[in-house]
């Protein structure tokens, strides 16, 4: 079987003139959840252009400025350059294109439709799908409980990791293509569901999950909820806080609960963590800072009891865990080190240990759950109820904000499907609202995906380390993260391996020992072709030459490129 080419795979979006093809899927975009075009914005900013730079970001991810200061970067935990020196920064770098190029026009509506969506939850699973089927031409409606949207970015992340302004900007340029708000709505109490859904087409529900977990111990009820203390501390009010704080919990939440209580004043703040130091689920910048502001972290224990006289506390008793297990029951089970119980004399307690759903609105006719009581979604975030999909946590259980934004593109196209029967089975639009055809990468089968073994030539590449971002080590709530200035975002970018793509280097053209394949000039620059595909020996020449891994050799033997 001869050599074909396999532009199917993974098309590259075409907002603008394209700069590489990629024709097999990069590590880094095959682990984001949001479906970031990686490959091509790093190709821009290398060469300066952060606004087309952002513009391919926008025709997938509303809010670049948010993702790229608070993301977990899974993209930059599988990039090839990491096994080579250091990771590149995409998330620097996507963070460098929303915030250099923030004056980028929005893009254009598609004409109006005439149908009606409503999108309970005002978040970024909840703003993005309203961003999607406000540009493909619906009439979109977003029900927030609180008085200003944005969500877990605006009421759960501190000014000095996500600054107000940033969130303010991006929810901005939703509210730009036409979106409407109604806030302090909450469905059940101000508006039926019932109503919700007779008075429009569809119904997005990305409510979240805002009830927050406690712990079955003595004296909880003194303790204050991890995103309750920092909801307040974003609308500027300063709760109740003593100078030494204890936070039960060890993920990103509760370190944002502990750097926020420093710059309050705490003196003392301690994280007391099941995990290990090796298996926490914070990322590792926050324990580096955690390090460098002092906060001490109880590794491997957990709480006994609060202690508390007349509602306020006095300290906390806790206890070492040598292992932790599920019994039949699927309860968890702790078993604790013998003699390792300890007491620590604290005057704030605040429990960061997990949140939930709340879908008392939905009455009768609810959808189908899942266990664990979030809204059962297919692949497009369809629920058991037609015409109602389910996005974000509500569906998922508490993830990223990158997943978050991911899910609602999924609801917003399977909405759009659903409501004009122009079925959407990828999940980009372009400035002009037209649909791209562009399949997600995140999660696509493994063979397409391009291993480090198969970057050939990579010691001509200079080693080098990221630019380092600026950051402010001050206790204040300045952003702590500086970012790149542009020169720095270029270099960075410049040291992506684009793997799978084609440069049109002509590397397996000369190597091709039967003079099968040829370099021509194409719409999408120079490009090797198949010129006598009967005369492939499938050697594998081409292959092995690729400086990038853009050809994929599959048994029955055949080339993809």
């Amino acid at each position: 079987m001869p050599p074909k080419y396999s532009r199917e795979i993974t098309r590259p979006i075409a907002l603008g003139d394209s700069l590489k093809d990629q024709f097999r899927t990069s590590p880094c975009e095959h682990a984001c959840p949001a479906g970031n075009p990686i490959q091509k914005m790093q190709a821009l900013i290398e060469q300066g252009d952060f606004a087309e730079a952002l513009r391919y970001l926008h025709a997938k991810n509303p809010f670049p400025g948010i993702t790229g200061r608070v993301c977990p970067h899974f993209c930059q935990d599988r990039c090839n350059r990491g096994r080579y020196d250091a990771c590149v920064n995409s998330r620097a770098l996507e963070r460098a294109a929303a915030d250099f190029a923030a004056e980028t026009p929005a893009f254009r509506r598609r004409p109006a439709t005439g149908k009606r969506v409503a999108v309970a939850g005002g978040g970024p699973a909840g703003l993005t799908a309203a961003y999607f089927l406000a540009l493909l031409g619906h009439d979109v409606t977003v029900y927030e409980a609180h008085p200003v949207l944005g969500g877990v970015p605006r009421y759960g992340v501190p000014d000095f990791r996500l600054p107000r302004d940033v969130v303010d900007r991006e929810v901005g340029r939703v509210l730009e293509t036409g979106v409407r708000a109604r806030v302090n709505t909450v469905i059940g109490r101000d508006v039926s569901f019932a109503d919700l859904r007779s008075a429009h087409d569809a119904v997005i529900i990305a409510t979240g999950t805002p009830r927050e977990n406690s712990l079955p111990v003595p004296g909880a009820e003194a303790a204050v909820k991890a995103v309750e203390f920092l909801r307040a501390v974003a609308l500027g009010e300063r709760p109740p806080m003593g100078d030494r704080v204890v936070i039960m919990g060890g993920g990103g939440v509760g370190f944002d609960c502990a750097f926020t209580a420093r710059r309050l004043g705490a003196s003392e703040v301690h994280v007391i963590c099941l995990e290990q130091a090796g298996a926490m689920r914070a990322p590792e910048e926050d324990l580096i800072q955690a390090r460098a502001e002092g906060v001490r972290i109880h590794n491997g224990c957990t709480l006994s009891s609060v202690r508390a006289r007349d509602g306020r506390v006095e300290g906390v008793d806790y206890y070492e865990v040598r292992e932790c297990r599920f019994d039949e029951r699927g309860s968890l089970e702790l078993v604790p080190v013998p003699g390792g119980e300890h007491t620590l004399a604290c005057d704030t307690v605040i429990f960061a240990v997990g949140l939930k759903t709340d879908l008392d609105f939905l009455g009768p006719d609810a959808p189908e759950l899942t266990p664990r009581c979030w809204i059962a979604v297919d692949e497009r975030q369809a629920s058991s109820v037609p015409g109602l999909f389910a996005a974000g946590d509500v569906a998922s259980g508490p993830a990223s904000v990158a997943a978050a934004i991911g899910s609602g593109r999924r609801a917003a196209f399977a909405a759009h499907a659903f409501l004009t029967g122009e079925d959407a089975p990828v999940y980009a639009v372009d400035d002009e609202g037209r649909i791209e055809p562009r399949p997600d990468l995140a999660g696509r089968d493994e063979p397409y995906v391009v291993p480090f073994e198969e970057i050939y030539g990579v010691a001509r590449y200079e080693k080098s380390e990221p630019p380092v971002p600026t950051r402010s080590d001050a206790l204040s709530f300045e952003e702590i993260n500086r970012g790149y200035d542009a020169d720095q975002a270029r270099t960075e970018a410049a040291r992506c391996f684009h793997c799978g793509h084609c440069k049109g280097c002509g590397v397996c053209v000369d190597d091709c020992p039967g003079y099968v394949l040829e370099l021509r000039h194409t719409d999408q620059g120079d490009r090797p072709v198949v010129a006598f595909g009967d005369e492939c020996w499938h050697c594998a020449n081409c292959r092995t030459s690729c400086p990038t891994g853009a050809i994929a050799f599959h048994f029955p033997l055949r080339m993809q490129v």
